[in-house]
């Protein structure tokens, strides 16, 4: 799976409202909700999974870049994933005490633990690229973040 693939233009929030972390990981599970992906009771676990992981230790990584995400979740069938952007910034208790503006969350089943795996590389790859972190934080052009993620998914071709 591509990252082209999992976060087309659906699964996108350009503004995200959220104001901290428990919130925003709310928010981005309510959008998966919104657009069908998730339903009742495996929403209310998806959420629980995210946070619980947030709890072991934050997942953001720093230049106002996040990743909350869960693995293993018996009650999924497939790979979902919301990218948001808060263009305030949002306290994520990130490494270097930054506030995030990026953020890709992720939720995948058991049976897809390595294809879980492959999708954060994909993510925290664009942790080593500072501009186009900053680009994403504040470019209100579309078809921008779909070409970023093709560049991604290339690399890794």
């Amino acid at each position: 799976m591509t990252l082209v693939e999992l976060f087309p233009p659906s699964a996108w929030i350009m503004n995200l409202k959220a104001r901290d972390k428990k919130a925003a990981i709310r928010e981005m599970i309510q959008h998966l909700v919104q657009g069908g992906q998730l339903k009742g009771e495996a929403a209310r676990k998806a959420e629980k999974a995210v946070q619980k992981r947030e709890s072991e230790g934050s997942t953001a990584i720093g230049k106002g870049l996040a990743i909350p995400h869960a693995k293993g979740c018996a009650f999924l069938k497939e790979v979902h994933g919301v990218f948001a952007r808060s263009r305030e910034g949002l306290p994520f208790d990130a490494v270097d005490g930054a506030n995030v503006h990026v953020l890709f969350l992720v939720v995948s089943p058991e049976e897809q633990m390595s294809e879980h795996v492959n999708i954060m590389r994909r993510i925290a790859k664009m942790h080593t690229d500072e501009k186009t972190l900053k680009f994403l934080a504040s470019n209100t052009i579309l078809e921008s973040l779909e070409e970023i993620l093709k560049e991604v998914d290339d690399s890794f071709s």
